[in-house]
C-alpha cells in the first residue's frame, strides 16, 4: 500500500500497465510479464486497483500530450507562415480550403440582434418541447 493507504497495483500489474500504455496488445503485455492473456482481461475488467491505476496513467497520457500538440501546433502555425511568406501556394491553398474559404457555398453568420437571438431561442425551446 502507498503511504496514504490507497492500494496500488502489484509490481507484475505495474510492468502490464506501462506496456499497455506504449501501446501494445493485451497478448503482448501479458507475455512481456509471464501471464497468460485472458489475466490482464480479467484486470481490465474486474480489478478496480488496476482500473484506477490505468484510467490516472491514461489520463496523465493524454495530459502530457495535449501539451506537446499545444507546443506543436504553434510551432506548425510558424512554419506554415513562412512557408507562405517565401510564396508556398500549395501550402496557402490547403490553409485557405482548410478554413473552409472552397466549400462553395456562402458562409453562414449568426443574426447580430440580441432581440433577434433570443427569439430564434425561444422558437428552438418550444419546438424542443414538443
Amino acid at each position: 500500500m502507498q503511504q496514504n493507504d490507497t492500494p496500488s497495483p502489484t509490481a507484475k500489474q505495474m510492468r502490464t500497465l506501462e506496456s499497455l500504455l506504449s501501446g501494445r496488445s493485451v497478448t503482448a503485455s501479458a507475455e512481456i510479464v509471464n501471464v497468460d492473456r485472458s489475466t490482464v482481461h480479467r484486470w481490465l475488467r474486474e480489478d478496480s486497483v488496476f482500473q484506477a491505476r490505468y484510467n490516472q496513467m491514461r489520463r496523465e497520457l493524454h495530459t502530457a500530450a495535449g501539451a506537446r500538440i499545444l507546443d506543436m501546433a504553434d510551432k506548425a502555425a510558424s512554419t506554415v507562415a513562412a512557408a507562405i511568406e517565401e510564396g508556398d501556394t500549395r501550402t496557402a491553398l490547403r490553409l485557405l480550403e482548410g478554413l473552409g474559404f472552397f466549400t462553395g457555398k456562402a458562409p453562414q453568420f449568426g443574426s447580430e440582434s440580441p432581440e433577434q437571438i433570443d427569439r430564434e431561442r425561444a422558437l428552438f425551446s418550444s419546438l424542443s418541447l414538443v
